[in-house]
């Protein structure tokens, strides 16, 4: 009785497991070009008569598995032109960028300063240029060229802000 009941629950699994290879072949199928349908029925046709040599056979295999690899690769998102974002994504997306700007460092940061690089923080800083440009150009921090500034004797005007 316990034999009967045991085969009946392996041909109940076989049978899902086969439904279930079906509905995975029929999606498959589906996403195929007629041309490239009517070439793996022909393959796994092959396959299935077992006729072929091993080599071919083979062959037959490799073809079969890069069409049902290509199936199942996913496919590229299209690039979209303008996409509409919310206010909150957008305040998250500035906010991101302004977080990755932040952790670059300076291209001269911990390095020594040269006397070309002290002359054109001189140079600028008669100029009137704020501390924030003069650092962008010598790929430094503010801070480091209020520092320096301060060091060498040479004053940085304040950044005025205006009233709006």
């Amino acid at each position: 009785m316990k034999i009967v009941e045991l085969k009946q629950q392996i041909s109940r699994h076989s049978l899902e497991e086969l439904q279930r290879s079906h509905y995975i072949l029929e999606a498959l199928m589906a996403g195929l070009s007629p041309h490239t349908r009517k070439e793996l029925v022909s393959l796994l046709q092959t396959l299935s008569e077992g006729a072929a040599s091993r080599e071919s056979s083979d062959s037959i295999r490799q073809r079969a598995l890069q069409i049902v690899s290509g199936i199942c690769k996913p496919a590229p998102i299209p690039e979209q032109g303008h996409v509409r974002t919310t206010p909150r994504e957008y305040q998250q997306r500035s906010g991101e960028r302004r977080q990755h700007d932040r952790r670059q460092q300076p291209a001269n940061s911990g390095k020594p300063w040269t006397t070309q690089q002290e002359q054109v923080l001189r140079t600028l800083a008669e100029q009137n240029v704020p501390a924030r440009r003069i650092a962008l150009k010598l790929g430094r921090t503010s801070t480091a060229i209020q520092s320096k500034a301060k060091e060498i004797n040479v004053p940085l005007n304040p950044v005025k802000m205006s009233a709006t």
